[in-house]
């Protein structure tokens, strides 16, 4: 049974990004969700004990769990889960196991979702496949592995545009910064692009000083919450992190396109 637990904490925990620490989302508190059998004067102590416990701390999303007897909200960029008095609580992945659907990840995305109308796409590198009905928003670094291999299996994808938001992350990768700006300089962006993210070609003399979007791309992801590469919006504004396998990409775009669709 441990061989069989661990992996599955494996399976849950392993994320396919360039992962560093960018300034957290603003994010303005919300007023309580009721949730079925809870009184709303319940959820409301529940909220002054949390406004209590993390004075400051920006609180969305509050509302009974799924778990009897507690709560959930996300107080910053973290979902925690905790009693009603919030003398305890926990920071980590809820996993439905009849589904195995990461039931954390799945509500971090609702709560946080964006309005991609509102992202500058005349800063993105747009590259379409086919019909380019689904559509996705990628914010991505040159020089991170797991950006490659997104962008590695995103050459078998059909039906989608991607936007792509160049989103150096000076940390891990400070020659990125410079390598992306000399992307957008290029006189064929898309062409300079693919070389440099799929077969790591570029030009060292390439002129990076022209009128480019990626500093203020940079400010963008973080206002957005992005603190991985890469991480990507869907057509519903919802925000996936890491180069995830084909079969659960292709799963995503269509749920999203789906839910998009039905408005």
């Amino acid at each position: 049974m441990k061989p069989l637990f661990v992996a599955l904490l494996a399976s849950v925990a392993l994320l396919g990004a360039c992962n560093a620490q960018q300034p957290p989302a603003t994010t303005k508190g919300a007023a309580p969700v009721q949730a079925a059998g809870v009184a709303a004067g319940k959820l409301a102590e529940v909220q002054a004990a949390l406004e209590a416990q993390f004075k400051g701390a920006p609180i969305k999303g509050l509302r009974a769990a799924v778990l009897p007897g507690l709560y959930e909200a996300m107080i910053g960029d973290d979902l925690i889960y905790f009693d009603e008095k919030v003398s305890h609580f926990i920071v980590g992945n809820l996993v439905e196991t009849a589904t195995m659907t990461n039931k954390t990840e799945e509500r971090t995305a609702e709560l946080t979702a964006i309005d991609v109308k509102s992202l500058p796409l005349a800063d993105t590198i747009k590259f379409v496949r086919g019909k380019g009905e689904r559509v996705m928003y990628v914010f991505t670094d040159v020089d991170c592995p797991f950006c490659t291999r997104l962008e590695q299996t995103l050459q078998d994808v059909d039906n989608v545009t991607v936007y792509n938001f160049m989103y150096p992350i000076d940390s891990l990768h400070p020659a990125a910064r410079n390598k992306q700006k000399g992307i957008w300089c290029a006189k064929d962006r898309l062409a300079a692009w693919q070389d440099a993210i799929l077969r790591k070609k570029f030009d060292p003399a390439a002129k990076t000083d022209c009128a480019n979007p990626v500093d203020a791309t940079v400010a963008l992801g973080q206002k957005l919450g992005v603190r991985a590469t890469p991480s990507f919006f869907l057509a519903d504004g919802r925000m996936v992190a890491g180069a995830i396998p084909r079969e659960q990409l292709e799963a995503r775009l269509n749920a999203a396109q789906t839910k998009v669709a039905v408005k």
